[in-house]
């Protein structure tokens, strides 16, 4: 049987066909029907075309368009499916708005409280009838004892000293805290204080001088050693004493336990010298104020050394 190739299609069918099957049967199917073709003395048959390539387009167009519309869909509205996920599955989110009182310009609700809800410290004020100042009042007064229960803090410019007879003053200064102190004396009847912190002696004995900013205080032990029978100086030809029973002339070293330091001196800020041995002689050469007395002792090798001691610690002998 003779073949003959199909110009269009390229595909080799018979010579009993008038015109190709195959370009026939494409053109039938592109249409809907069936082709049946009648070959010389044979029935009809039907013919697929070969290597008919099936059409991707419409597949993946539709694919992008489902990817598009995802994208947009979270896009719009991601954060309530993040919400819905995440939550109860209600799907939406509801802010609980707290409602804020109108505010009265100065920082405070109508209410009283400040803008972040917290009540603000109401002191009772007080007006001064005589200056028409107003000042906060209900604070503790406070007294010796309670200012001596408040715990340390505050610096003395000195926390140990000895006034020799009475009337004698040392004024003491106090840095740290609030800047405003209040003084109290342990015995007004053995040494007083006033409110610049100037330690006036009254009579013998031994007083705590307290200073507090009203939260720490400051403590100074004065020893007071005022002498009952005389008052007025005594002079010598190297110096003068105080008339406190400590007068320029020899002395012995007292109430010194393991010894007494001496220092270059009149003041615990100044050199240690030496330390005299409780018992020991020296002589008092002449006061030196804030109860310290320059004196002479004998020094390294027996030679005579001058110094500086707290009078609490000699004696006349």
């Amino acid at each position: 049987m003779a073949m003959k190739r199909c110009p269009v299609c390229g595909e080799k069918y018979s010579e009993t066909y008038k015109n190709c099957p195959f370009c026939e049967e494409e053109a039938a199917l592109q249409q809907g029907g069936e082709i049946r073709r009648n070959g010389a003395g044979k029935g009809g048959r039907r013919v697929a075309r070969k290597g008919q390539q099936p059409n991707l387009l419409s597949p993946i167009l539709i694919v992008l368009i489902v990817v598009m519309a995802a994208l947009l869909t979270y896009l719009l509205f991601g954060d309530r499916i993040a919400g819905w996920l995440a939550g109860d599955g209600s799907g939406s989110q509801t802010e609980t708005v707290t409602p804020v009182e109108p505010s009265t310009g100065d920082g405070e609700t109508d209410d009283g409280e400040t803008a972040d809800g917290v009540m603000p410290e109401d002191p009772d004020l007080t007006e001064d009838p005589d200056t028409g100042e107003t000042g906060e009042t209900g604070a503790a007064e406070l007294d010796y004892a309670a200012a001596a229960a408040l715990p340390e803090g505050l610096t003395l410019s000195s926390t140990d000293f000895t006034l020799f007879s009475a009337g004698e003053t040392n004024a003491l200064t106090v840095s740290g805290g609030s800047g405003t102190y209040q003084w109290f004396s342990e015995d007004e009847g053995v040494a007083s204080v006033d409110a610049d912190g100037v330690v006036t002696a009254v009579s013998s004995g031994n007083v705590e001088i307290v200073v507090t900013d009203g939260e720490h205080k400051g403590t100074c032990i004065v020893r007071v050693r005022a002498a009952s029978s005389s008052t007025g100086s005594t002079s010598t030809g190297s110096g003068s004493a105080e008339s406190s029973g400590l007068t320029a002339g020899p002395a012995v070293v007292v109430n010194g336990g393991n010894g007494v330091r001496v220092r270059s001196g009149p003041g615990t800020d100044y050199e240690a010298l030496a330390t005299v041995p409780n018992g020991s002689s020296v002589q008092i050469v002449e006061s030196a104020g804030n109860g310290w007395y320059k004196i002479t002792f004998a020094g390294a090798g027996g030679a005579a050394t001058e110094g500086y001691m707290m009078g609490e610690y000699l004696a006349k002998s």
